[in-house]
């Protein structure tokens, strides 16, 4: 087991998984812990990209080969949307209450997947417990009414909710993402706006690529909403594992297909 509080980063998402990956890669157990993954968000700059599609397209092809898919799109948008439900977000064109109402709406048909049968992140972030608690709206409310000036505790959404997540089982899925902080750099966010994630336990191969994904796309949806500019996506993980059930060597193609991208990987 490595253990690391050095964040891992990359120049952009694709890089900081990869490098993430190919660590637990070398550590004997398939474990960082706690695990600390980094990458920035630039979009100012025209040379930036916030994936590497070398990088992408090996992880999907990995995920092909080993079944782990979904009906209609890739492994990674589907864990993706679980945070953030950019395809619902772009058909509501910039209203956020019509995309929780919207999400509400189609909420019956999204539980049916067995994935989803305890909820999804989004829905916990729009509706936490019985009552419905609208948590990224009451952060929003709160970042207006106090003219950005509000206290850094009240920009903070919970995920953990111990009236229905302390049950038995070995492995339950979900929820491993804990919380979710917004943390405004400078004054007012004048700086810009850092995401930082809490997981108590991440997979890379099966979810961590689609969790960066589904992070950076909520907090591009809360930097514009409080009107300030995403700067950086941070998640840590107390258990960062390699895979939940694959041998190293079922991985030894994908992990020459990213040392190529990155040469100076280990």
């Amino acid at each position: 087991m490595v253990n690391d509080l050095e964040p891992i980063t990359g120049q952009n998402l694709s890089e900081a998984w990869a490098r993430s990956f190919l660590l637990s890669y070398n550590a004997s157990s398939g474990i960082i812990a706690p695990g600390i993954v980094s990458f920035p968000v630039d979009e100012n700059n025209p040379e930036w990209n916030l994936e590497t599609p070398g990088i992408r397209d090996a992880l999907e092809d990995q995920l092909d080969e080993f079944g782990i898919c979904s009906a209609n799109q890739s492994n990674i948008e589907t864990v993706a949307g679980t945070i953030f439900p950019e395809s619902i977000w772009k058909r509501c064109r910039g209203d956020r209450e019509a995309l929780r109402e919207t999400y509400l709406k189609m909420w019956p048909q999204i539980k049916k997947c067995k994935d989803n049968r305890w909820g999804t992140y989004f829905k916990r972030l729009i509706s936490f417990s019985d009552k419905g608690i609208n948590q990224l709206g009451a952060i929003l409310n709160e970042w207006t009414r106090s003219n950005k000036k509000c206290r850094r505790s009240a920009l903070q959404a919970g995920i953990f909710d111990p009236c229905r997540d302390h049950r038995p089982g070995p492995y339950l899925g979900f929820p491993c993402l804990q919380q979710v902080v917004f943390h405004p750099i400078g004054p007012k966010g004048r700086s810009g706006m850092k995401v930082v994630a809490l997981y108590a336990n991440q997979l890379l191969i099966e979810k961590a690529y689609g969790n960066y994904l589904g992070l950076y796309r909520l907090g591009k949806f809360m930097a514009g909403e409080m009107g300030i500019t995403l700067k950086r996506i941070t998640c840590i993980a107390t258990n960062l594992k390699r895979s939940e059930n694959r041998r190293k060597g079922d991985l030894a193609g994908l992990v020459s297909r990213l040392r190529k991208e990155l040469p100076d990987a280990n």
